[in-house]
């Protein structure tokens, strides 16, 4: 287990010599050693110790606070980072470049082939029972295949980000209406709703997002990156663009998959997102990252994937390498 999400009501987080205590009450939950972990993630109405922070900066081991949302609005990390100042300056420098366009690109292609990977991941199996299904996802995957190569063709000049942002709004569109046609969805889901969505599967999608933003913004900071300062999404006070364009190319995968297969008890079950369906979606999130996949010709974890593509977008930025987004086999 390296990273950790606490969200009991009344559980307590401290620290034992080099272990971390969770309690609730005079109840142990959890007893764990601090060198396995690399995040903590803490959910309304827990509190910790001032000894933990202390040892969780010392291990370079950071705290996110998630709001009812399930995002993460404070990170409590050490100070000691390195090499920090140089890479952001080639950031700040990369963004006026033509490299800014050609990173943004990739990662809104690859986001665009893992939502097609998804559709035919589903395909593969509904073609056994379901056929009409299971074609109707693979005529929507060849669909975004065609979007993605557009890409390549239409997304140049000054307009550019507009016009990416344009064909992703079209896959999206595609691949969330292919998904509720085929009843991989709820039929409580009508559309894609963002934060504060009250439709449990939208709830479940915004609280898988926010769990996968701080795998993205923990990665980010190991390579010392500035995570304000996106390529494609928009600046704005308070707003980490940086993790909003590199979560595009997991969302599909890590967390569309993991929720889909949560849809018996999204709607039917219940209608609302409780502490017992959030652990479990965590666990299935946390499960697929700790999963090996074909990465540079070895098996590498997924969260180590994640990891080694971030330090090579940082190579992209400072020194204008090349940089392929994952794509993922279905």
């Amino acid at each position: 287990m390296r990273h950790l999400t606490v969200s009991g009501f009344g559980d307590f987080l401290g620290v034992h010599g080099n272990r971390l205590i969770v309690r609730n009450g005079d109840n142990v939950i959890l007893e764990t050693a601090l060198s396995r972990l690399r995040t903590i993630r803490i959910d309304k109405s827990v509190s910790l110790s001032s000894n933990l922070i202390l040892a969780c900066a010392a291990r370079g081991i950071r705290i996110y606070f998630l709001d009812w949302k399930g995002v993460g609005v404070v990170e409590v990390s050490g100070m000691h980072r390195h090499a920090v100042v140089g890479v952001r300056k080639s950031q700040f420098e990369c963004l006026k470049s033509l490299q800014a366009q050609l990173l943004a690109k990739e990662i809104i292609f690859s986001k665009i082939r893992n939502q097609r990977a998804v559709l035919l991941y589903f395909s593969k199996y509904l073609m056994k029972r379901e056929t009409a299904y299971g074609l109707l996802l693979r005529n929507a995957g060849t669909r975004l295949e065609e979007i993605s190569n557009l890409l390549n063709t239409r997304a140049s000049g000054p307009d550019w980000k507009n016009t990416v942002m344009g064909l992703e709004g079209s896959a999206s569109l595609i691949y969330w209406n292919a998904l509720k046609e085929a009843r991989l969805l709820p039929e409580t889901f009508q559309e894609r709703e963002g934060r504060g969505s009250t439709e449990i599967t939208n709830a479940a999608l915004n609280y898988g997002y926010a769990i996968l933003h701080s795998y993205i913004q923990n990665a980010l900071g190991n390579a010392g990156l500035e995570i304000y300062a996106g390529l494609l999404h928009a600046d704005r006070a308070g707003k980490p663009s940086l993790v909003l364009d590199c979560i595009e190319e997991y969302r599909a995968w890590v967390v569309d998959r993991n929720v889909i297969s949560l849809r018996c008890k999204l709607g039917s079950e219940q209608n609302f997102l409780d502490t017992a369906l959030k652990k479990q979606l965590v666990e299935l999130i946390d499960k697929t990252m700790s999963t090996k996949i074909n990465y540079s010709q070895k098996q590498c974890k997924l969260e180590n994937a994640l990891q080694r593509q971030v330090y090579k977008l940082a190579g992209a930025i400072v020194e204008g390498k090349r940089y392929r987004g994952i794509r993922f086999k279905w």
